[in-house]
């Protein structure tokens, strides 16, 4: 049991998202291993540490995982093993909230500067040193003057990072999108007309990406408000954003 605490410490102090599970209840009769107090954590990657008392139920609690992560809230949920029915309190351990920009135009600079005011880390990439720069983007944590390709190699994205696709001219979107598509990230928005958006969409699916990975970009990007400028779209985009965070969808 120790263990599973400096574990939890270690990841609270790394950031390391996770989702720490405890058995509160066991039907009379059970396995004399599974029994309440039970505590194992859960990382992204699949690994863990710490049981349940049974790897069978280490597995069926797994499963349960990725929604937890998903809708960033706690789950009680009943399991059955072998007809013994076992409850258990899945809880998530997220760091903060960050918003990784693809795209220093004005509507990544607007934003930046939203995004840092509620409270998220930001990091901003672009590939021109004239806007990858603390003068464009005084609130960002982090700015990334570097090809997107590269720098994206270099992220690491995880369940409490929200991406932000604005490149110029929607040049490098589709590079972005196929790089970050496949990440855990609990946000992915893509700036764009419908049409644009559609032919990118097709042009991954040419490639292999499944539909139900597509299904989750958010794209056209934001809240439909009628945005119109760069401050405007950027409000649409933070709300949207606002609304996974809180509501997890």
């Amino acid at each position: 049991m120790l263990s599973f605490f400096r574990e939890l410490k270690e990841a609270l102090d790394h950031n390391r998202p996770a989702v720490a599970a405890a058995i509160v209840r066991v039907s009379p009769g059970g396995y004399p291993a599974v029994k309440p107090g039970g505590r194992r954590l859960y990382y992204t990657n699949g690994e863990g540490c710490g049981s349940l008392g049974d790897p069978r139920l280490d597995a069926l609690v797994a499963a349960r995982v990725p929604e937890v992560f998903a809708r960033r809230r706690p789950q009680l949920v009943s399991l059955t093993l072998e007809d013994n029915e076992v409850e258990v309190f899945l809880e998530p351990v997220l760091p903060e909230p960050k918003i990784l920009i693809l795209g220093g135009g004005h509507v990544g600079q607007k934003v930046a500067a939203l995004a840092k005011e509620v409270g998220y880390r930001v990091t901003v990439v672009d590939d021109r040193p004239a806007f990858a720069n603390p003068q464009l983007f005084p609130h960002a944590d982090e700015i990334i003057c570097r090809d997107f390709a590269d720098a994206l190699q270099n992220i690491q994205i995880d369940p409490a990072t929200y991406v932000v696709i604005v490149t110029r001219g929607h040049r490098h979107d589709y590079e972005c999108l196929r790089q970050v598509i496949g990440s855990p990230a609990a946000y992915i928005g893509m700036i764009g007309s419908r049409r644009k958006v559609q032919g990118v969409r097709a042009r991954l699916l040419a490639d292999g990406i499944p539909q139900e990975a597509l299904d989750r970009v958010h794209a056209p990007i934001g809240v439909d408000i009628g945005a119109e400028t760069p401050g405007e779209i950027g409000v649409s985009i933070l709300a949207e954003i606002i609304r996974v965070y809180r509501e997890g969808r």
